[in-house]
C-alpha cells in the first residue's frame, strides 16, 4: 500500500518532514512519496530521517511539478529538482531523462492547477505518462465523469491508474495505491506494468483546524511564489 502525493512544511503542507514518516508508519504503508510543490528538499528529509531511524515505510523522492500553464505532474523516484514552468511534454521528458516516472496529478477539476481533458489529450500527441490520479479525495462526480469518459478512449496512453491523497495536513491514505510486493521497487514494477489498483482509504483524521488552514494557505499564497521565483531565477542564471 503506497501513498504517492503528499506534502511537507518544504511546501505547503503543515507536518515536517519527519513528522510524515512517523504517521506512515504509524498507519502501516510500505511506500511514502513525498512530493512538495517544485522542490525535493522535504523529500529527502524524509527519506534521510526513514533511513536513520530504520523506518518501515520506504520513501521516495518526488515533487508535484508546476508546469507553464499551471497543470501538475508528478515526478516519482527523482534524483534531483525538475525545471518548474515548462511546457507539460517538456516536463515530463525531463522527469524520464532523469530515470523518474510521471503522473498527471488530480485531473480534471476545473482548478488552475489541474490540467483538463483537452490539454492533456494535447500533451499525449507529444510525451507518454506512466500513471494517473484516478482516486483522489478532491474529485468529486463531475471530474470522475469526465475521467471516466477520457480512460475510455485514451486509457492506454496514460499509463497506471494510481490513489493519492494530495495530503496537505498529515491526513495521508485517504486515497492509496495498492500493489503487488512491499517496497518501493515493487510498486515501480507494477507501476510500469500498470498493475496497480487506486483506492480510495478507511483512515479517519481530524478534521484541520483554522490554524491549520491558515498555516497552509500563508504557505501557499506568500511562501510558495516566493520560493519559485527563486527557483525560476536560478534556473535562468543556470540557462
Amino acid at each position: 500500500m503506497a501513498e504517492l502525493h503528499c506534502h511537507t512544511t518544504a511546501s505547503d503542507g503543515i507536518v515536517p518532514p519527519e513528522e510524515l514518516v512517523t504517521i506512515a508508519e504509524h498507519l502501516g504503508l510500505d511506500v511514502l512519496a513525498v512530493t512538495d510543490h517544485d522542490t525535493i528538499n522535504g523529500a529527502l528529509r524524509a527519506r534521510d530521517h526513514a533511513l536513520a531511524t530504520g523506518a518501515r515505510v520506504e520513501v521516495i523522492v518526488g515533487m508535484e511539478v508546476t508546469t507553464r500553464r499551471q497543470d501538475h505532474v508528478v515526478g516519482l523516484f527523482l534524483e534531483r529538482t525538475v525545471r518548474i514552468f515548462r511546457s507539460v511534454p517538456d516536463t515530463v521528458d525531463e522527469i524520464h531523462a532523469q530515470g523518474g516516472l510521471a503522473v498527471v496529478a488530480h485531473p480534471f477539476l476545473g482548478l488552475p492547477s489541474s490540467i483538463s481533458p483537452d490539454r492533456l489529450r494535447d500533451a499525449l500527441r507529444r510525451c507518454r505518462f506512466d500513471g494517473i490520479e484516478a482516486e483522489n479525495p478532491y474529485m468529486r462526480r463531475g471530474a470522475r465523469d469526465r475521467l471516466k469518459a477520457f480512460l475510455r478512449d485514451h486509457g492506454d496512453d496514460v499509463g497506471a491508474r494510481v490513489g493519492a491523497s494530495d495530503a496537505h495536513f498529515g491526513d495521508l491514505a485517504k486515497a492509496v495505491t495498492l500493489f503487488e510486493g512491499r517496497g518501493a521497487a515493487d510498486l515501480r514494477r507494477a507501476l510500469e506494468e500498470r498493475t496497480t489498483v487506486p483506492a480510495a482509504g478507511r483512515v479517519q483524521h481530524p478534521r484541520p483546524g483554522l490554524r491549520a488552514h491558515l498555516q497552509n494557505q500563508y504557505r501557499s499564497l506568500l511562501r510558495l511564489p516566493v520560493m519559485r521565483a527563486g527557483t525560476v531565477w536560478r534556473q535562468w542564471r543556470e540557462a
